[in-house]
């Protein structure tokens, strides 16, 4: 049987700090809380359902009480906090009204994740700036990327800043994790992956490589080029003008996953 809308305003409202359940949100907004996302937002609250993430709980305005409601009926352990509250837990400038935390997807693997003849995977080794692998995950879904590859060293995934930058796309693509980029590129290659590297200079240019059948593009650093991609990998390399010699990592990484050819032409 549904609650009645009106039984919203009889609800506690958080507004303390120490409650437990803030205490908590407010614990995963510093880091403090391993495998625990957190989530700002309808869109990534969206995405995470979507991806079938376990939430432990959600702390939605008193101005917007009937989300809490809506939230429940999708099975989420809503909690109404006084808008100021929220407002200074937020992490971003305005607060979206509601925060919430899920577990964290596991790890996607190769026996799992059925990619194409053609797939393009983005191999990530050695970014350490969140808001860059938010952002290297969203052009790697837009440019029909199947999955996302990432070497530990760098970013977590699941940083908060992280999923805000990639606008949902690190919780629709699979993301593959390896303890070193030895391991990475040991396991591409026997699945068939040509593995090319973000080359500085001395690399094919992107207009004139051979990027068919399963390609991994490897990038790295905030140039765009990976110290952990082996020698013997194919360069390609962006033409550029000027007194430049490289390129941010998201920048470079978005031209050569475009230059790959997998998104699908919006006029077809």
């Amino acid at each position: 049987m549904l609650e009645h809308p009106a039984a919203m305003t009889r609800r506690e409202v958080l507004r303390s700090t120490s409650n437990p359940s803030v205490a908590l949100v407010r614990s995963a907004l510093a880091g403090r809380e391993k495998g625990l996302l957190v989530l700002e937002g309808e869109r990534l609250i969206d995405d995470a359902l979507r991806a079938g993430c376990e939430f432990e709980l959600a702390l939605v305005a008193e101005s917007r009480a009937e989300r809490a409601r809506e939230l429940e009926q999708r099975g989420i352990d809503a909690r109404v906090a006084d808008d100021d509250l929220l407002e200074r837990l937020s992490a971003l400038a305005t607060s979206q009204g509601v925060i919430a935390l899920a577990r964290a997807p596991r790890p996607a693997s190769f026996a799992a994740v059925q990619l194409g003849a053609e797939a393009l995977v983005l191999v990530v080794a050695g970014v350490a700036d969140p808001g860059n692998l938010g952002a290297l995950a969203r052009s790697a879904e837009a440019a029909g990327a199947e999955a996302l590859v990432l070497v530990r060293g760098g970013a977590s995934p699941w940083n908060a800043k992280a999923l805000r930058g990639s606008m949902g796309s690190l919780l629709r693509l699979p993301v593959m994790a390896f303890e070193t980029a030895e391991s990475a590129a040991r396991e591409l290659g026997e699945h068939g992956f040509r593995q090319v590297r973000a080359a500085t200079r001395g690399g094919a240019a992107p207009s004139e490589f051979d990027w068919t059948g399963r390609v991994a593009l490897w990038v790295g650093s905030e140039t765009g080029a990976s110290p952990e991609a082996s020698a013997r990998f194919e360069g390609v390399t962006i033409p550029m003008r000027g007194g430049v010699e490289s390129l941010n990592v998201t920048v470079a990484a978005s031209l050569l996953l475009f230059a790959a050819g997998r998104a699908e032409d919006p006029r077809a």
